[in-house]
């Protein structure tokens, strides 16, 4: 049963040593000046744009970033660089993810069964005539997700969906549990959960009182599903509404945006779309750039992007789900580059690629609709910053590049584990604008902070 677990704090003398132990170094961009947080309380109106002065409160937001092979997770304020809190979680974090509000970052420990919580501090409530900011110190949650291999973590505008695969071996089944930043912030128990029978690899994505998840055949020689189920919830439960009739054999990776909700599948991409409380299943088959055995594994969304992006190995495609129209996008990768990283950016105005050579890619999304749209590409490249000089070769084995986009800004960052190294990469400008020298090895990172809503482009 998913719960929530008191954890035991580490002693303040503990904390104290750890936190000297990541403390990271200053260099010539970023002076690292290691501090105690204010809670700031701002008392003022905001607008809807988020266009005001928040009062002295963090706008950059904060990182997140594990230690490899480590059980220590540290919070960086990104505003002036200082290393806030480090904090001791139970086992090697496998994954970091933003909870749906970016207050909490989700700190996955996959093989011990766990989800623990870092509350990041900053977040904005909701006070009917103005949207009210906060800013206080970092802190380890006391709410904490216990299901056996958590491994997808999906989330929309407000809800999070943690998808647990359960375990073959001890045939323990899969589970899907439903959360939002109230729930993580009051330690509730409440939320609902979806019990499956079976073990899966599957994939869940949360629609408000519905969960769209998959659904695998118990005699099926692999874990992964093959059909979709609408589910609703009850209560702290969920119960099946319907199996869509539409296959997606192989299904692997989910997206959504405000409107359809699709599935990655050998032979396409699978689309629910939703009509207030009407779901619908339709396909979208491989295009003729599909070769051998290429198949969509990866699929990214953003509430405001028309389009979905679907990856097949290297290789990105545009997918309008609503005119069920999929197409192969150049992102000018260079010889053997592989796509480790992504994700929409600068609010919804660009995407990054980031790749095991070294090198972020910047596109322009074009994908509004508006006068021309047409004749242009929704995808469209602008530059290339290459991130390293490094002999790519000399990468820790375990390690790879890992990038975090803001929800804020035009900012996203890169750790780079062959020098220990924490990259500030300014997408509008396309330049690497700050680096910082970390004394331990980063592994995972996330951002954390109050986002800016994304444009609504009307044109």
């Amino acid at each position: 049963m998913l719960q929530a677990q008191v954890k035991t704090k580490l002693s303040l003398v503990a904390l104290l040593i750890a936190s000297s132990m990541l403390a990271a170094c200053g260099d010539s961009t970023t002076n690292i000046v290691e501090k105690d947080p204010i809670a700031v309380d701002d008392d003022h109106d905001h607008d809807d744009d988020h266009d005001h002065d928040h009062g002295g409160i963090s706008t950059a937001g904060r990182l997140v970033i594990s230690a490899k092979d480590s059980n220590l997770v540290s919070v960086y304020e990104l505003q002036d660089g200082s290393l806030l809190d480090t904090f001791a979680v139970a086992d090697t974090p496998s994954a970091l993810a933003a909870s749906a509000g970016k207050r909490y970052a989700l700190v996955v420990q996959r093989t011990t069964d766990r989800v623990e919580f870092i509350d990041g501090g900053l977040f904005q409530e909701d006070h009917v005539d103005h949207l009210h900011d906060y800013q206080q110190a970092p802190a380890l949650s006391s709410f904490v997700l216990s299901e056996s291999r958590p491994t997808h973590i999906s989330s929309n505008g407000s809800q999070s969906a943690v998808f647990f695969d359960g375990d073959v071996n001890s045939s323990t089944p899969a589970a899907v549990a439903v959360i939002t930043d109230a729930d993580i912030t009051t330690d509730s128990n409440g939320f609902p959960v979806l019990h499956y029978s079976i073990h899966m690899h599957g994939a869940a994505q949360p629609r408000g009182e519905y969960l769209v998840s998959t659904v695998r055949d118990a005699d099926s020689a692999t874990t992964l599903p093959d059909k979709v189920a609408l589910y609703h919830a009850h209560g702290d439960h969920f119960d099946e509404e319907l199996v869509f009739a539409e296959t997606c054999p192989g299904l692997h990776g989910s997206a959504q945006n405000a409107h359809v909700i699709a599935f990655g599948c050998t032979d396409g991409v699978l689309v629910i779309t939703q009509e207030g409380e009407t779901f619908t299943a339709s396909k979208i088959t491989n295009t003729d750039d599909f070769t051998g055995t290429m198949r969509i594994g990866t699929l990214v969304g953003a509430e405001h992007a028309e389009h979905l992006v679907g990856f097949a190995g290297s290789s990105m495609f545009a997918i309008h789900a609503e005119d069920g129209e999929m197409a192969l996008v150049d992102w000018q990768g260079g010889e053997g580059a592989g796509i480790i990283g992504y994700g929409f950016a600068d609010k919804g105005e660009k995407f990054v690629l980031l790749d095991n050579q070294g090198y972020l890619t910047i596109l322009n999304y074009h994908g509004h609709e508006h006068e021309g749209a047409a004749e242009e590409p929704a995808f469209e490249f602008a530059a290339k910053v290459q991130l390293t000089t490094a002999d790519i070769s000399t990468m820790p084995s375990g390690s790879r590049f890992e990038l975090a986009v803001s929800a804020s800004d035009d900012k996203v960052y890169v750790t780079n584990p062959i020098d220990s190294t924490l990259l500030t990469i300014d997408i509008a400008d396309a330049e690497v604008v700050a680096t910082k020298q970390l004394n331990f090895m980063p592994h995972k990172l996330v951002w954390l902070g109050i986002a800016q809503a994304a444009d609504a482009h009307a044109h």
